[in-house]
């Protein structure tokens, strides 16, 4: 009897959004030490361009507040997509939230700064693993 090759299945992809390099170099090790694949943008008009081109994402890390265009706008953009509006958010902010904005907007999860990386990677599994 042949031995066989055992399929593994692809990698997730995390696309990492957020304008502090550091920071998302930081989550980038941490998930690819995971076992994820990653994609970073700095600002939400780079990952829309990213998923525009028709690049994977099976979830996004997302900052709110960045240059060029921030979390909001580029939920209000992306969400306006029906292809995209379903890939699992988790929103890392420093800032207070209104829960009724985050409900209307679906999908999403928020994770406030600071953070420890094992909440992150705990919420990250958690929201990849909940029904759309």
């Amino acid at each position: 009897m042949e031995p066989h090759r055992l399929k593994h299945p692809p990698k997730p992809t995390l696309l990492i959004v957020d304008d502090h390099a550091d920071l998302r170099d930081a989550v980038a090790l941490l998930f690819e030490h995971e076992g994820y694949q990653i994609a970073d943008a700095d600002n939400g008009a780079d990952a829309l361009a990213y998923l525009r081109a028709g690049r994977p994402a099976d979830a996004i890390v997302l900052d709110l507040v960045m240059p060029v265009m921030d979390g909001w706008e580029f939920l209000t953009q992306w969400r306006a997509d029906a292809a995209w509006r379903d890939i699992p958010t988790l929103i890392l902010t420093g800032l207070s939230m209104d829960r009724l904005r985050i409900e209307e907007l679906g999908n999403l999860m928020i994770l406030t700064k600071p953070f420890i990386f094992d909440e992150l990677v705990a919420a990250v599994s958690a929201m990849m693993m909940r029904p759309v």
